[in-house]
């Protein structure tokens, strides 16, 4: 199922691309978008219809609860496309979450990465994060991002 969440997020931030508004990002902002959101469209905005600016809307609206890179990449679509910083006023604050979820979040961020590198690995009793662990440099910037999130809880 994470390659149908994977396509609907493309989708979405296709859409972002397409969509007729005075705040229309460049591409350049949907592809850091696309890079750093995923999680994030997954935990906050999964049930906003991808497409459009709707979904940027919703990512907005989850400003405070982004991660510090989708707070970026989000952000820099305000003022013209100049990149913007997290507002100070509303510093990231990580939404308490159940092992289960933040399980599930790796699970989805690090799918593709676990396959590519750690074939071998039967998942349980820390041997898949120690696996990707190992293999820190080579991993996708999601992966990376959804490691750090849940080491820092």
């Amino acid at each position: 199922m994470p390659s149908y969440r994977a396509a609907v997020l493309a989708g979405l931030l296709a859409g972002l691309a397409a969509a007729a508004s005075a705040q229309q990002p460049s591409q350049e902002q949907v592809n850091a978008i696309r890079q750093s959101c995923r999680a994030d469209y997954e935990a906050h905005c999964s049930s906003v219809a991808p497409g459009g600016m709707q979904a940027l809307q919703c990512l907005k609206s989850n400003m405070a609860s982004l991660s510090p890179g989708c707070q970026a990449a989000v952000g820099a679509t305000e003022g013209g496309g100049a990149a913007a910083q997290p507002p100070p006023a509303t510093p990231y604050r990580p939404v308490p979450m159940t092992p289960r979820e933040e399980a599930g979040l790796i699970r989805q961020a690090c799918g593709g990465d676990f396959r590519r590198y750690c074939q071998g690995v039967r998942p349980g009793g820390g041997r898949a994060l120690a696996c990707l662990a190992d293999h820190n440099e080579s991993l996708s910037p999601p992966c990376r991002d959804a490691l750090a999130a849940a080491r820092s809880r």
